[in-house]
C-alpha cells in the first residue's frame, strides 16, 4: 500500500544524529503515485485523464508536477505547486505529506509537524501519515508522543517493519531498552538489535550530558 520515500527518510538521518549508527529499518513514507480511486470523490474532477486548456489542473496532476520539481531539485518551485494544489484540493492528504518531506528537507521540522497534524484531521486513521508525524516528532526530541504515532501506524499495519523498528527507536530514547530490543529482533538479528540498542543509549547519555560550553 505504501513504499519507502528515500528524500525523506535521508532528511530525517541527517537530522536525527543519534541515528547515525543504527542499523535501519526505520524512517518515513511516501504514498504511492495517487491513483484516482484514492483521491477523496470531492476533490475529483470528471475524466481526470483528459485535461483540456479551459479545466484547471486536477489534484493527480499538479502532485505529479510537484514530484517532478522535486527530483530536479526545485524545492521553491515544488513548494509553491504543492500549495496551489492544497489550495484547490485542501483534502488531498498526499500533497500534505510531500510538503512535510520538503520542509523536513529544509529543517523546518516544526512546519511538517503542523502540515502532517493537518492531514490527520482529515484520514485519521492512514498510517503513513501516522509515522511520518511521529518521526518529525522523534526529531524535536518528543520521544512519547511519538512512540504513540509509531504504535498507532503499527497497529493499523501489523506486518510493516518499519513502523515497529520506529516504536524501538522510540522506547529506546524513552530507556526502554528490553522492550527496544524485543521489537528491534522481530526483524534484525540479536547482535544488530544489541549494536542499535547500544547506540540509544549512547544517544540517551549525550543527551543528558551535553558537553560543556567551551570557555
Amino acid at each position: 500500500m505504501t513504499r519507502a520515500n528515500g528524500k525523506f527518510r535521508a532528511a530525517a538521518a541527517r537530522i536525527l544524529a543519534c541515528a547515525a549508527g543504527l542499523i535501519v529499518l526505520s524512517g518515513c513514507e511516501q504514498p504511492q503515485q495517487t491513483t484516482k480511486s484514492q483521491i477523496p470523490p470531492q476533490d475529483q474532477t470528471p475524466r481526470e485523464t483528459e485535461v483540456r486548456p479551459d479545466q484547471p489542473p486536477t489534484a493527480k496532476t499538479l502532485y505529479s508536477m510537484a514530484q517532478i520539481l522535486a527530483a530536479q531539485g526545485k524545492d521553491k518551485e515544488c513548494e509553491f505547486v504543492l500549495r496551489r494544489c492544497l489550495q484547490e484540493y485542501p483534502r488531498f492528504t498526499p500533497a500534505h505529506n510531500s510538503l512535510a518531506e520538503l520542509q523536513m528537507r529544509q529543517g523546518r521540522v516544526h512546519e511538517a509537524v503542523a502540515m502532517l497534524s493537518k492531514a490527520l484531521e482529515i484520514r485519521p486513521q492512514d498510517p503513513v501519515l501516522l509515522n511520518n508525524l511521529g518521526m518529525c516528532l522523534l526529531l524535536r526530541k518528543e520521544y512519547a508522543p511519538a512512540l504513540d504515532r509509531f504504535t498507532q501506524a503499527s497497529g493499523l499495519v501489523p506486518e510493516n517493519e518499519k513502523y515497529r523498528a520506529n516504536m524501538a527507536t522510540a522506547l529506546g530514547l524513552l530507556g526502554r531498552e528490553e522492550e527496544a530490543q524485543a521489537l528491534f529482533e522481530q526483524t534484525l538479528t540479536i547482535e544488530k538489535a544489541k549494536h542499535n540498542v547500544e547506540i540509544l543509549r549512547k544517544a540517551r547519555e549525550r543527551q543528558a550530558d551535553p558537553p560543556a560550553a567551551p570557555g
